[in-house]
């Protein structure tokens, strides 16, 4: 039985028997695991209080070959994160990174995508009161964008005319971004100051913008529309509902 140290975040937990936890792990070395936590709920257990959704570790892992659910043997605390519950938003942003990491990373090593996972838990853990919602959307957008679907947002999709700043133009989910005023749906346009916020947004090193509705609006649409697949993203639909 082959042993596995890796450093992981805890993406989810619930409750196995009466007495341990199952978790699902995004690894640096492994990419996406599961693994049972035995005893984890008796109240010595030495997991107590450590494997929580948000904290992330030092894991040691117990692999069979073809067994998808590995057996959690040690963990080593590195950032329990327990500061993102003190509101919703920051909460709720929280728990859509760790949904989407836990429904669409490749079953493989993905260093990229766990730093990007990390960089945005402790980016909302930063944030200051008023920079919370934009550090949701600014983070979202780029792991949305590491997942591999970043909206296409220099020029339109239809006629391939460029769209400078200063221009209006119509963000279209399903066609996965940007129409021109000519090619895009009447009534549809977002305003220049919007794009401009919607790009900030999705760049890896712009500032942030103020937000609203509508930039909340566009990513949630975006990511029901490109990453679920039909599939219920319960966090996405909370966050969408505790921003309105």
């Amino acid at each position: 039985m082959p042993i596995v140290t890796t450093r992981c975040v805890v993406l989810q937990t619930y409750s196995y028997s009466d007495t341990s936890k199952i978790l699902r792990l995004m690894t640096l070395d492994q990419g996406p695991r599961s693994a049972i936590a035995r005893g984890a709920l008796r109240p010595r257990s030495r997991f107590g209080g450590l494997i929580e959704p948000f904290a992330e570790g030092r894991a040691t892992l117990y692999v069979r070959e073809n067994r998808e659910l590995d057996t959690l043997s040690d963990f080593d605390l590195v950032k329990e994160r327990q500061g993102l519950g003190v509101d919703l938003v920051r909460f709720a942003g929280a728990s859509v990174l760790c949904e989407l990491v836990m429904r669409l990373a490749p079953n493989h090593r993905d260093q990229g995508l766990y730093r990007t996972l990390v960089s945005g838990l402790d980016a909302l853990l930063a944030a200051s009161e008023d920079r919370v919602e934009a550090t949701v959307l600014h983070h979202l957008w780029r792991l949305v964008g590491v997942l591999g679907f970043e909206p296409h947002l220099a020029d339109c999709l239809m006629c391939g005319r460029p769209i400078p700043p200063g221009a209006s133009a119509c963000f279209e989910p399903a066609a996965g971004g940007l129409r021109c005023d000519r090619c895009g749906a009447p009534g549809g346009l977002v305003s220049p100051s919007e794009l401009a916020a919607l790009r900030m947004l999705v760049s890896e090193n712009a500032g942030l913008p103020a937000v609203d509705g509508l930039q909340r609006r566009m990513l949630v649409d975006y990511v029901r529309y490109h990453l679920a697949e039909g599939v219920r993203i319960r966090s996405l639909e909370f966050l969408a509902r505790i921003s309105a």
